[in-house]
């Protein structure tokens, strides 16, 4: 008798819905995305930092270094592409699972479950699942911290305000910005808390502290400071401050390119693969309706009050777009809108209840469909754009540019990853040298600086001068100083 209820137990398991979800997810990330696709520039600038294979590439300030800790074990041990992409595809859908896990036990776990594919779904957070990019690990730290806080001001469980402050040290060690606008809504909601009030003060300021302590560091180490280190940012960034127009450039990014910038041609329209995008707000506010008349309001807005500001701080502060800036709002959105997917799916009872249950089970699966075709476009685009990085390479290998060596101009700081050389910018986000320091590093390496527009820079005139046409038919030139150290190898 007793062996029977223990197994009943662990099939009633309430997070076992949320296994079955992040299975799903690790499998499309494999099948999809698959473990072949090269790295993007921000992922070679993350993983030269912990990387034994390749040169470190300049850390701009509004990096953070957190991410560059999740994939230093198995960089540590193997170069191999295939075995990062699937260590990290391992760590994505687990965190999934950590993310929604405290929600299994406030929600129905049916309702976690669902949040979860719902984000699962998208087809951004499909392609960065397995990417070394921050944007999801701020989004599950988001979802875990809201869940915890809930947890603890409701006096579930000792040990929540650990969990607690530990997600938004995380989401600080990920990225401190995104972690200053989720503690907003959570100090505001300490003041309505009923429970643990001083507790859970303690942790939302304790966490995110501990979580940002590098980052400061670094900022007096390399930047005068945390103030100018924001205003380094700034700059680097296009100068971060009012820009309602990014919710244009968003719409206008989303099932377009992964990076906006510059995004003055962004326009309103909306096509057919887009239209869940604006449906979101509507959804949502559907969800806390439904939350208020069973009496979950307290708790299903807070998520909400989280992914509004998170989502926010992109669409109205920041002067571009990219679809994975607003992974962490999809993230804390898909609660209520679980809510309401769920209410509408047991709407009615007998026939009306089949019915009305098929009617939200054809709407996921055309959305689910929808994401899967724009997934499909953009894997097949960044599968040919960075085989360039490859053909590129070896057009350098061959004009003797080799380790040591350093690089300089356009997509310098991915190509020097590949070509195994460091990268020197005088312009730019990544700007880190003078010219004077550029022309200084002629005569201690192997320097070529690269374009792809044909502009010739003024300081190398007198330069030797290579052009060549990449598979995808874009035009490249390269720029040697006349001298032994740069000269072409026959």
């Amino acid at each position: 008798m007793n062996l029977s209820r223990r197994s009943s137990g662990r099939l009633g398991h309430p997070c076992l819905p949320l296994f079955a979800v992040a299975f799903v997810y690790a499998a499309a990330q494999v099948i999809a995305v698959t473990t072949r696709l090269r790295l993007g520039w921000d992922e070679t600038v993350y993983v030269s930092q912990v990387s034994p294979h390749a040169p470190t590439a300049f850390f701009s300030a509004p990096r953070a270094r957190g991410i560059t800790l999740l994939p230093a074990p198995v960089l540590a041990m193997t170069a191999s592409l295939a075995s990062l992409r699937l260590y990290m595809t391992v760590l994505s859908s687990a965190g999934l699972v950590i993310a929604y896990w405290p929600w299994a036990r406030l929600l129905r776990p049916a309702t976690a479950a669902l949040a979860a594919l719902l984000l699962a779904a998208l087809w951004m957070v499909q392609f960065y699942g397995n990417a070394v990019m921050p944007n999801i690990y701020v989004a599950y730290g988001a979802v875990a911290a809201v869940g915890w806080f809930a947890r603890t001001v409701r006096g579930q469980g000792r040990s929540a305000p650990l969990w607690l402050a530990l997600s938004l040290a995380f989401v600080a060690l990920m990225r401190p910005g995104d972690a200053l606008w989720l503690v907003l809504p959570l100090l505001g909601a300490v003041a309505f808390a009923r429970r643990r009030r001083r507790i859970a003060l303690s942790a939302v300021v304790a966490g995110p502290a501990a979580g940002a302590a590098e980052w400061v560091v670094e900022a007096y180490a390399r930047f005068g400071g945390p103030l100018n280190r924001l205003r380094v940012s700034s700059r680097s960034e296009g100068g971060l401050g009012w820009h309602p127009e990014g919710l244009r450039m968003e719409l206008h990014a989303l099932n377009d390119r992964l990076l906006c910038r510059p995004c003055g041609g962004a326009t309103w329209h909306v096509p057919p693969l887009s239209v869940w995008w604006p449906l979101v707000p509507a959804l949502a506010a559907g969800g806390l309706v439904l939350a208020a008349r069973g009496g979950r309001l307290r708790l299903v807005a807070l998520p909400a009050a989280c992914g509004v500001m998170l989502g926010a701080s992109y669409l109205l502060f920041v002067g571009y777009a990219a679809p994975r800036f607003l992974i962490p709002a999809y993230a804390l959105l898909a609660i209520p809108i679980a809510e309401l997917v769920r209410a509408a799916a047991t709407l009615g009872q007998g026939r009306w209840r089949i019915a009305t249950a098929g009617v939200v089970a054809a709407a996921l699966a055309v959305q689910v469909a929808g994401q899967q075709m724009v997934l499909a476009r953009m894997v097949r685009s960044q599968q040919s754009a960075r085989l360039d990085f490859v053909a590129i390479t070896d057009e350098l290998h061959g004009l003797g540019v080799r380790a040591p060596c350093t690089l300089s101009g356009q997509q310098a700081p991915p190509l020097a990853f590949y070509a195994g050389c460091r990268s020197l910018q005088i312009a730019g986000n990544d700007a880190s040298v003078d010219v004077a320091r550029l022309l200084g590093e002629t005569s201690l390496t192997r320097l070529a600086v690269i374009e792809r527009d044909g502009h010739r820079p003024h300081y190398t005139q007198d330069w030797l001068h290579y052009t060549f046409t990449t598979p995808n038919g874009h035009h490249w030139h390269v720029f040697l100083p006349p001298h032994p150290p740069a000269a072409p190898r026959s």
